[in-house]
């Protein structure tokens, strides 16, 4: 809610100073209420929205939110718009993620022709797609800030397997990995095939920040959000604890890598 009501807030046009002038608070409760240190009343929030123009559907849903406010975790089918928009904005906050994937290379890490194959997949005109594959690049940048944030990729070798845009294309963005993998603040682990079973989940991430509790996002093909529970957190960062049990060490993951990259290539 505290990442919702900051985007809304910016879309409106409206600095904190002006939007907690017309709400009748001080900037610093306004700013408690965007960081998520403290919980906008129900009052609070209906007038905020009337205050950034939120109407329709879009208010109903918030209203909803907020008058719920003990509700477990924040979901959505498929990757939701207002979902997307929280997940951005976490993004740039935080200090580490750990990222987990059995499917695909994540975002952060895709080269264009990869996410253009990815996103090309889906219902959308050549234009839109151009349009996505830009959006997903630039919010790459997030990794290389001054200060950079922590990334740690944990891949099943199925990700490395499967050709998607072709096999030139999977070898480019494999070694794009590998270039990644030697960057200060990212770490790459792969689960290869050959360590046999262990128990698979669906991609998450746990972003980290300075002060505020760590958050999770789970996302598959049917429904994404952030189980917020105290207990859902803990559940996964144990999993990122058993996944690193049978992933191969930084360096290993890096040989890995190349040869997952010679075998599309010869391909």
């Amino acid at each position: 809610m505290a990442a919702e009501l900051k985007v809304l807030r910016e879309r409106s046009g409206l600095t904190t100073r002006a939007a907690a002038k017309r709400l009748g608070t001080s900037i610093a409760s306004l700013n408690r209420s965007e960081t998520g240190r403290r919980m906008a009343s129900v009052a609070d929030v209906s007038a905020l929205l009337a205050i950034y123009g939120v109407t329709g559907p879009e208010r109903k849903r918030i209203m909803s939110l907020t008058e719920n406010d003990e509700q477990s975790g924040w979901w959505g089918l498929g990757v939701r718009a207002h979902l997307l928009e929280a997940l951005i904005h976490f993004e740039s906050q935080a200090e580490s993620f750990i990222h987990y994937s059995s499917i695909l290379v994540p975002g952060f890490l895709q080269t264009a022709d990869y996410a253009r194959a990815v996103i090309g997949a889906g219902p959308f005109d050549a234009e839109e797609v151009e349009r996505r594959v830009a959006h997903r690049l630039e919010r790459q940048k997030v990794l290389f800030k001054p200060v950079r944030p922590r990334y740690r990729l944990i891949l099943d070798e199925a990700v490395l397997r499967r050709p998607i845009g072709g096999s030139a294309a999977m070898a480019t963005q494999i070694r794009w990995l590998i270039d990644m993998a030697n960057q200060p603040n990212i770490t790459i682990h792969v689960i290869p095939f050959r360590h046999g079973y262990y128990e698979l989940s669906s991609s998450f991430s746990i972003l980290e920040f300075p002060t505020l509790p760590s958050l999770v996002y789970v996302e598959n093909g049917n429904a994404s959000g952030f189980p917020d529970a105290p207990v859902d957190t803990d559940r996964y960062v144990e999993t990122v604890g058993r996944l690193m049990r049978v992933a191969l060490d930084s360096f290993d993951s890096v040989e890995f890598l190349a040869r997952m990259a010679a075998d599309h290539e010869r391909g």
